[in-house]
């Protein structure tokens, strides 16, 4: 149901314009109200609003019910190759809003519904074990104690970097740690995924137990498994920052192109392949709801495509 606040700004335009000759912008200041109301936490809303920019500045000024999927398609050709995840995000935009001016009567029909999506080409290159190897092998060795424990939590867990910065030592108990993921992704809640201790990667020969062990000792006791020298937790920023640092000092600096670089999300790519040799259920380890997902990130992009795949005889 349309709010007071959105049935004023819907009477003020239809008032001043005739419905043949309403523009995207001006469904558009609708729109923006109507999602405000739906629960989604600020940055979802910012994200939406961010893209609606895009949505204002290509299409705003036109008619909505004169827009043709290939004014849209045209448009699009902008952001492309280079930013087809923003051309991507930017016409899942504006498909959104053209549902809802279909179900407040401003369209009748969408044409973002008839446009094809760009091809996404993923340019962030995959993690190989070696790499992480060598860079926890430099990490044990520098000034910043919990690095290593939180390349090796990101391996042993799978979990985002967000998680890996929010696990507490109470999370642990029942002879397992207890993750409530943080992407929400506008459900308002995450997954919820207990993780035994007796987990055993057998590329690192360690348990989840053995990790969350070396994590005592990275600090001064605090709350969270990764802490600063003096205990504090750890920022996020800092999370991706050291991976970054770390992954160039082993690599050097132009092992890859500027978006080629892994990060430090690719550890988790690299968890679900490692646990997929083992038989471990990576759908469940990930959080994930549907396998698609999964089998995205147990996807290599050809890390091992010169690899020969031996056929084993019957037994």
């Amino acid at each position: 149901m349309i709010s007071s606040a959105l049935t004023r700004i819907a009477s003020s335009v239809l008032g001043r314009v005739s419905p043949c000759w309403r523009t995207l912008n001006e469904w558009i200041d609708v729109y923006e109200t109507l999602l405000e109301q739906r629960n989604y936490d600020p940055q979802t809303i910012k994200n939406y609003k961010a893209n609606l920019r895009h949505v204002r500045r290509l299409w705003g000024a036109t008619v909505i019910r004169s827009l043709k999927p290939h004014h849209i398609s045209t448009a699009l050709k902008e952001f492309l190759p280079e930013r087809s995840s923003t051309a991507r995000r930017v016409l899942s935009a504006l498909r959104d809003a053209f549902v809802e001016a279909i179900a407040n009567g401003w369209s009748e029909t969408s044409p973002a519904a008839h446009v094809r999506p760009p091809p996404h080409k993923i340019k962030r290159k995959r993690l190989p074990f070696e790499v992480w190897c060598q860079m926890r092998a430099a990490a044990a060795v520098g000034r910043q104690k919990w690095v290593e424990p939180m390349l090796l939590l990101a391996l042993m867990t799978g979990q985002r970097r967000a998680d890996l910065a929010k696990m507490r030592f109470d999370d642990v108990h029942d002879d397992h740690l207890h993750v409530e993921q943080q992407k929400q992704a506008g459900k308002g809640y995450g997954a919820r995924v207990a993780l035994p201790l007796a987990l055993r990667l057998d590329a690192i020969d360690m348990t989840l137990g053995d990790v969350i062990n070396l994590c005592k000792t990275c600090g001064a006791p605090g709350p969270t498994l990764l802490r600063t020298k003096g205990g504090g937790s750890i920022e996020l920023s800092s999370l991706s920052a050291r991976f970054n640092e770390l992954i160039r000092k082993v690599l050097g600096p132009l092992a890859h192109k500027f978006r080629e670089w892994p990060s430090l999300h690719e550890v988790r790519a690299l968890s679900a392949r490692e646990f997929r040799l083992q038989g471990i259920d990576v759908q469940r380890l990930l959080g994930h709801k549907h396998p698609e997902m999964t089998a995205i990130y147990e996807d290599d992009r050809g890390l091992n495509a010169g690899e020969w795949k031996r056929v084993a005889l019957a037994a």
